[in-house]
């Protein structure tokens, strides 16, 4: 199957083919900063409606934390991306601070985690996948153009040897399995869709939605081995939510926990940062105060990655951990060890509030900390 994109799009995809970038480790914080006032986290694109306005019941999105060889320099990449973003500096860490507030940890030596464009993903892979923004990518190369850095392909069918820039330039609409594919009604070029680009220290970014899509960079993706049990968990320990369900009138109501929650894998589909395909079943999604963040399953399975490849815990990888802030500091702390979690750090101090880090079923790092 040929791809549709356009000749200028070919160009520069083979131009950001070409595009290498030093790797290390990153370290991204949240809307909500320690020592600086920060802008408040707007709902992040894509969400529930109902999850639109935050709720003072649930966690919100505090910060990601990753590791750098050279936050400065990896600042400056992030600011030329999102020009209404700013630098600070939050407990003493250099940050930037945009519709979430990323701060970058000094490290000596690139950390694990980073992206490999000969493998296309991350030697080890954890459970935290990527961060990214909401923009349209319709005339995301035009944003592109100052940052030294090109998308990266994406494949449209499993015998795909060009590949596209963004997901809107498929010749098809969707994503589509190997059997949807073969008999899949031609579409022309859409707008918007999703694309991703290599930013400083290895870090894999994504970029996605259209020309209706409020700009935020505030984008945070995960993997686990059962995105649905994995859900259930962070409902019943950290005091997330899952999506509404709809009755027939259209009336909300809570939804039950999922039950069974370990289920088989889907087959894969394209597009794809894959030449295998994405795995995208089952998906799972968690609503928190400010927004809500989603999980596919592991993508090393079976033979796709040269054989079963678990995931490794994110502490100490590119993308290292990512943080919530809570208002039952003390209670909730109190549960997490009583229940048997697995704590990293006990409370500490993080600036001018305290905070925890523990660890989810899958190795995913999350720090806690304490609102006022």
């Amino acid at each position: 199957m040929r791809t549709m994109s356009a000749c200028g799009a070919r160009g520069a995809l083979r131009r950001g083919l070409r595009c290498r970038l030093a790797v290390g480790l990153v370290a991204l914080v949240s809307a909500v900063s320690c020592t600086t006032p920060a802008r408040p986290a707007p709902a992040l694109a894509g969400a529930p409606a109902s999850a639109q306005s935050p709720s003072p019941s649930l966690p919100t999105l505090h910060h990601v934390g990753l590791n750098s060889v050279d936050p400065e320099r990896a600042i400056a990449w992030y600011l030329a991306l999102w020009p209404s973003a700013r630098r600070t500096e939050v407990a003493g860490v250099p940050s930037v601070q945009a519709e979430m507030l990323l701060m970058f940890h000094r490290i000596a030596r690139q950390a694990p985690g980073a992206w490999r464009h000969d493998l296309h993903r991350p030697e080890e892979q954890s459970p935290f996948w990527h961060i990214g923004a909401f923009v349209n990518t319709t005339t995301l190369l035009e944003r592109l153009a100052g940052t030294e850095v090109a998308p990266l392909p994406l494949w449209i069918s499993p015998t795909d040897t060009v590949g596209t820039w963004r997901s809107g330039l498929a010749p098809y609409a969707g994503t589509l399995t190997a059997a949807q594919l073969a008999t899949a009604a031609a579409a022309p070029p859409r707008d918007g869709g999703f694309a991703y680009v290599v930013a400083p220290d290895g870090v894999l970014f994504e970029l996605t939605g259209g020309p209706g899509t409020r700009e935020a960079l505030a984008h945070v993706h995960f993997l686990h081995e059962q995105p649905l049990c994995a859900a259930n968990w962070y409902v019943a320990h950290l005091g997330f939510a899952l999506p509404p369900v709809r009755d027939s009138s259209g009336v909300e109501h809570a939804r039950a926990p999922h039950e069974p929650c370990a289920v088989p894998n889907g087959e894969a589909g394209w597009p794809s940062l894959e030449r295998v395909g994405t795995i995208r079943q089952p998906a799972a999604t968690v609503r928190y105060g400010n927004g809500s963040m989603g999980w596919y399953p592991r993508q090393c399975t079976g033979t796709r990655c040269g054989g079963e490849r678990r995931l490794v815990r994110s502490r100490g990888q590119v993308l290292d951990h990512v943080a919530f802030g809570i208002r039952d500091f003390d209670a909730r702390y109190a549960t997490l060890v009583r229940d048997g979690v697995t704590i990293l750090e006990r409370p500490h101090r993080l600036g001018t509030t305290r905070a925890f880090m523990l660890e989810d079923p899958d190795g995913l790092a999350i720090e806690l900390v304490e609102i006022p």
